[in-house]
């Protein structure tokens, strides 16, 4: 029975009430960047993540999958990510439970409180993102899959299955950095007879650790955009539904260090450009504000102004302002990009970008493509970036500049920093793809095995 014959599409969402919704208990224990033998940056916080704690009751579970597991919701919000997983991305605009649930004062305490720093929701739309694994490759067919109510049964699992590791094989999500600083991940399905489903996070000699998944209505909270991580696919149960709210540390003069990079692909820009916009431009604000206030006291106590402190101020706002907008790639280009490869080969550029420089043409074609490139309006201000990245490593400075894969380093000659590596550092797959195409360059990935 599907969605469409389960769901009532006419029922009136719950009233999101944090005394029936809500069941939590603070976490047995938390994971600390230490703990994983990783230093942090500047923009980073102690507490790399936490193990499963209850969250919702079981009453919250049913009255979430009831505002979520709707055939309108599912069709206005659901994409899909490669074969087996269908996201739901915007849910707050479609469902006022989800929005009231996340935005609500005591969900916000507990998320503070096992985080260790207080949070905020980056912005609405990344509210309640939703994964749902399914054995279909469309929405259409998850349809056919999903229902409102628990489902317990038990699905026999084959041998493949049970030899399943997700270091080595393929894993729902493979080894990443989210693109903001902070997740909230929701169990939403029966985990009894589930196997798999962990998340592992790469230490810092190489090795992974290993977090147990949330049984349902538990959550975990990881610190994912310091952290490196993946999810392992799960066997044995009929569904596997996660939901999942990104956060930033609510601190004044702490860097947020976000990106929209791993949302780009499958995001609708009319939602996402005009709420990633105004969130970073209030936490601008806030940051200009806190520096008026520094500037302020430190002249009632007679004191000079703060030169080095504002002028590190300056370029870390302007580093801020400047990703704010290089983030926001051209929906053309994106889109583009995106239907002519897919989704998972934009997750997947920065491999093709290793093969490409691996093949004995690319020396040969490189020049070529950088005339291309300076040619090329919509990469110019990137070449810019590319030339400031370049000084950072000569000059020994990299600690400032960020990265999409987690803390930038190269120890490398600085001329073989290329401007491929600065498009991955940003996260800007989608034009490192397009610039390879159109330059004839991606054609040498296929000489590599």
């Amino acid at each position: 029975m599907s969605v469409a014959a389960t769901a009532n599409e006419n029922h009136v969402e719950d009233v999101f009430d944090p005394a029936i919704h809500l069941n939590y208990a603070a976490p047995s224990s938390t994971i600390s960047l230490s703990d994983l033998g990783l230093k942090g940056t500047a923009s980073s916080t102690p507490i790399a993540g936490s193990v499963p704690f209850p969250f919702l009751s079981h009453e919250g579970v049913l009255a979430y999958r009831r505002s979520i597991l709707r055939a309108s919701v599912i069709k206005a919000c659901g994409q899909t990510y490669g074969a087996g997983t269908v996201v739901l991305r915007n849910l707050a605009q479609h469902s006022k439970f989800v929005r009231d649930l996340w935005s609500h004062p005591e969900t916000t305490r507990i998320v503070s409180e096992v985080a260790g720093v207080p949070l905020s929701v980056i912005m609405p739309t990344e509210m309640g993102h939703t994964n749902i694994q399914t054995s279909g490759n469309s929405v259409e067919e998850a349809l056919k899959e999903i229902k409102v109510e628990l489902r317990s049964e038990k699905v026999e699992m084959t041998d493949a299955q049970r030899e399943y590791d997700p270091l080595k094989e393929n894993s729902v999500i493979p080894w990443h950095y989210d693109s903001y600083p902070y997740v909230c991940v929701v169990m939403l399905s029966d985990t009894t007879h589930m196997t798999g489903g962990e998340t592992y996070i790469k230490k810092g000699d190489g090795t992974a650790a290993k977090v147990e998944g949330p049984a349902l209505g538990y959550a975990v909270i990881l610190q994912g955009g310091q952290v490196e991580h993946l999810a392992a696919r799960a066997f044995g149960s009929v569904e596997r539904i996660t939901t999942i709210t990104s956060y930033r540390a609510n601190v004044d003069g702490l860097y947020d260090d976000s990106y929209i990079s791993n949302v780009r692909p499958y995001a609708r820009f009319n939602e996402l450009y005009p709420e990633w916009t105004a969130y970073r431009l209030e936490k601008l604000k806030h940051e200009i504000e806190h520096m008026q206030r520094t500037v302020a006291d430190a002249t009632a106590r007679g004191e000079p102004v703060p030169l080095g402190q504002l002028n590190r101020f300056a370029e870390q706002q302007i580093s801020y302002l400047k990703r704010t907008v290089r983030q926001m790639a051209s929906p053309e280009l994106v889109k583009s990009v995106e239907r002519r490869f897919g989704a998972r080969a934009i997750y997947d550029a920065g491999k093709t970008w290793d093969k490409v420089r691996a093949s004995p043409s690319f020396r040969e074609r490189l020049p070529g493509a950088m005339e291309d490139a300076r040619a090329w309006t919509e990469v110019s201000r990137y070449l810019v970036d590319w030339y400031e990245t370049k000084g950072a490593i000569e000059r020994g400075d990299v600690e400032g500049i960020g990265s999409q894969h987690g803390p930038f380093s190269w120890d490398r000659p600085v001329e073989e920093y290329l401007f491929g590596d600065e498009l991955l550092r940003q996260g800007l797959k989608e034009v490192l793809l397009e610039w390879l195409d159109r330059t004839g360059m991606l054609a040498l990935a296929s000489e590599q095995k």
